[in-house]
């Protein structure tokens, strides 16, 4: 069994009971992700290997939130490659990719089992900010899973107005949003006197990221992709 292979089994344990939902999120890996795919080729072609890597970033960051950590680790290594002026074997690994693409697509469509979560959070609801729809969709439905209800901010107007209109009991703010960033949004609800636990987000690892959402008011920093675990894990530690 390849390493893609058994990466893949462990899809078969990701969802219950969403079947709508998956169809949803496959439906975007179905339309988005050769086309990215194709545009990455075309910019290494272009020898445009930053924008390249770029691109690879945001196709790892959403095998990650699939808990494909295997993928996303070998994405990883080529990004890095990329960010460092390297081009070794691209069509073959485009070629891979794209192969497995498919077979993530595969697997995805016939799952409908998983890892059920006690409905604990019921009367709760939590706002994500997230721009990237597939990263925003995996993040609902993780959510969802234990029982809160879910609103979805694509940006950081949004995020305010849904801050205070719909008075969530928790927040998961993405760093990097457009219109305005994720430290803008914490300041602004912070100043409208919005006390409600907020999580920032961000799939960089830089440490000044983490610092700059805690001065902003955030309570907690977490790196993306956040998997089923973390997330249970901090909707318990700010809601029970």
């Amino acid at each position: 069994m390849t390493n893609a292979e058994t990466t893949l089994k462990g899809l078969l344990t990701l969802f219950e009971d969403n079947t709508e939902k998956v169809k949803e999120i496959v439906s975007i890996f179905v339309r988005e992700t050769p086309t990215i795919l194709q545009h990455i080729e075309e910019l290494i072609k272009d020898n445009k290997l930053d924008d390249a890597a770029r691109l690879i970033h945001k196709v790892k960051i959403r095998y990650g939130y699939l808990g494909l950590d295997e993928i996303m680790n070998e994405l990883n290594t080529w990004e890095n490659e990329l960010k460092s002026g390297v081009t070794l074997n691209p069509q073959e690994r485009i070629h891979y990719f794209q192969q497995l693409n498919a077979s993530v697509i595969g697997e995805l469509n016939k799952t409908s089992k998983g890892l059920s979560q006690p409905l604990i959070f019921q009367e709760k609801c939590i706002l994500v900010a997230e721009d990237d729809e597939v990263n925003a969709l995996v993040f609902e439905l993780f959510i969802k899973e234990t029982g809160a209800s879910v609103i979805i901010a694509k940006d950081g107007h949004e995020a305010i107005r849904y801050a205070m209109e719909r008075k969530p009991d928790l927040i998961f703010m993405d760093v990097h949003m457009p219109v305005l960033s994720g430290y803008e949004v914490i300041r602004e609800i912070r100043n409208q006197n919005v006390s409600c636990p907020i999580v920032s987000l961000s799939a960089s690892t830089r440490l000044n990221e983490k610092q700059n959402s805690l001065n902003a008011g955030a309570n907690d920093f977490l790196i993306k992709p956040v998997n089923r675990n973390a997330i249970v894990k901090t909707l318990t530690k700010f809601l029970s």
